[in-house]
């Protein structure tokens, strides 16, 4: 039996997306008959047996603890404020500019002495680390210089070009340090993967693209017909912070709901996720038509299905940055439940481009286009009103985890 190591820091986080990839693809792996074992962080030294399933968690020490939650700030959840506090700034500089690749380097090295023993007893043949955190790569190099395996590195995203880690302000002499380390994981890789078209290019121009494979996200949810007697709902699934800011879109829904009494009276925007403090705060004090909004939790992802079901369109929010090298992972989920999709961004980002018209779906309206906004949105309703707001029943294969699995099995 083919044996794998998948080392994934935020397994243990049941709603993290840094989990939700690997999560999808050991599952589809196990059914194909592979025994699959996962290295984790947690907060005990443990090992689960499962059928073909093996969860090793390992714990943080507490020097990485405190850094975690000192240097990480906001970092570890993605909730970047655009009225980021000073003391989040200093944390965050210090976080960039003093570990390399990231805080977590220090459970990396403590699991990479516990692992020598453990894949050679085990006899492990092909190990997959997935960052972020970055330094989950220290532990495959540093594996590799010592062990036979197949070596595969996974980006979710991407590491010196990473607009998180960009908005640390990492200084010259920092960003040579992580470049170069990036670098040496690629180059001392077996295979890589990505999940984005644009980070795959970026990286072919540093070694072979022939070590390289576009393993996309997917989703395993499934196709809902529209519920024309509920309410005209959109929902947000996911981060809001700097990157990805709606106050435009807010304030374009607040004077639609103040003009429109028949719109007010059967909208709601439902927020599901960390939300930043600045958009939290406008949306206590200077957001009119308060009784429109839902604010949420984050969700267990085995319920996100059915708050989908109840919405008649998704709201899918693209990083307003110049690089756009990364794929939001709600995508998917959006894509195949059939729903609209209103999608803001100002930058061209080809992989987003590509699967919104592959599957039917509206192009982007601009983060800044106020009556784009307020057009898009009285359309869609008076369509919802009429019972016209079509859903997009398409063959999704191409996007689930049960087929994107048959070219993993390639790889490993």
């Amino acid at each position: 039996m083919k044996k794998i190591l998948i080392i994934s820091y935020y397994w243990d986080k049941c709603n993290s997306i840094g989990r939700q990839r690997w999560f999808n693809y050991v599952n589809e792996l196990i059914n194909k008959n592979i025994k699959v074992y996962v290295l984790t962080s947690s907060n005990e030294n443990k090992i689960i047996f499962k059928e073909n399933l093996v969860i090793i968690k390992r714990k943080s020490n507490d020097i990485n603890t405190i850094f975690s939650k000192l240097f990480s700030s906001n970092y570890t959840s993605g909730v970047i404020d655009s009225s980021e506090s000073i003391t989040n700034k200093i944390f965050s500089w210090i976080r960039v500019n003093l570990f390399f690749p990231d805080p977590r380097i220090l459970w990396a090295n403590s699991s990479y002495k516990f692992l020598l023993k453990f894949i050679d007893k085990e006899k492990i043949n092909t190990i997959v680390t997935t960052s972020p955190p970055h330094s989950m790569h220290i532990i495959g190099r540093k594996l590799k210089e010592k062990l036979d395996f197949k070596w595969i590195s996974d980006f979710r995203d991407p590491y010196i070009n990473w607009d998180i880690l960009l908005n640390m302000n990492p200084l010259n002499f920092s960003k040579k340090i992580h470049r170069n380390m990036e670098i040496d994981f690629l180059k001392k890789s077996d295979h890589v993967l990505v999940t984005n078209s644009n980070l795959k290019d970026e990286y072919s121009k540093i070694i072979n693209s022939n070590k390289f494979t576009l393993l996309r996200n997917g989703s395993n949810h499934f196709f809902q017909k529209i519920d024309y007697d509920s309410k005209f709902i959109i929902s947000h699934f996911g981060l809001i912070n700097k990157f990805r800011d709606p106050i435009t879109f807010l304030k374009a829904l607040d004077e639609l709901l103040t003009e429109n009494k028949t719109f007010s009276s059967k909208f709601e925007l439902r927020l599901f996720g960390k939300i930043q403090k600045s958009t939290l705060n406008y949306l206590e004090n200077e957001f009119t038509n308060k009784k429109n909004i839902k604010i949420y939790d984050q969700i267990d992802t085995n319920k996100v299905n059915d708050k989908i079901k109840e919405s008649s369109i998704l709201l899918l929010l693209i990083n307003n940055t110049k690089i756009q090298n990364t794929t939001p992972y709600k995508i998917y989920d959006y894509l195949v439940s059939g729903r609209h999709i209103l999608t803001l961004g100002n930058n061209e980002n080809t992989d987003v481009n590509y699967l919104l018209n592959k599957y039917k779906r509206r192009e982007r309206i601009s983060y800044e286009n106020r009556e784009g906004i307020k057009k898009y949105l009285i359309e869609s309703f008076n369509s919802f009103k009429e019972k016209k707001l079509k859903d997009f029943n398409l063959d999704y294969s191409n996007i689930k985890y049960s087929n994107l699995t048959d070219s993993l099995m390639d790889i490993i």
